[in-house]
């Protein structure tokens, strides 16, 4: 396996839903941050009538595998203490 990886040439959002209805959103994206491959998770605000970046997480991607079994484990946890259901994914 090589360890140089593929450098993303624009961002790439995967995913982004509403958070509230104040107007902002949470967004995933795939990106490129000084040569650095990134999956950046943040919330955009509505300001002007366009959405601006807010407060965010950003790592490399080669730690996505790790954080994502950790989400797991905190959305098991959740619904284990009954903190979220089948149906919250839809809200």
């Amino acid at each position: 396996m090589s360890n140089k990886s593929a450098a993303l040439s624009e961002p790439l959002t995967i995913a982004e839903w509403w958070k509230n209805r104040r107007g902002e959103s949470v967004r995933l994206v795939l990106n490129n941050f000084q040569g650095r491959n990134i999956f950046d998770l943040r919330t955009w605000y509505t300001a002007d009538s366009q959405l601006k970046p807010g407060k965010g997480f950003a790592v490399e991607v080669r730690h996505l595998p790790r954080l994502a079994a950790e989400i797991a484990k905190a959305e098991a946890k959740a619904r284990e203490l009954g903190l979220i259901d089948d149906g919250a994914a839809d809200e």
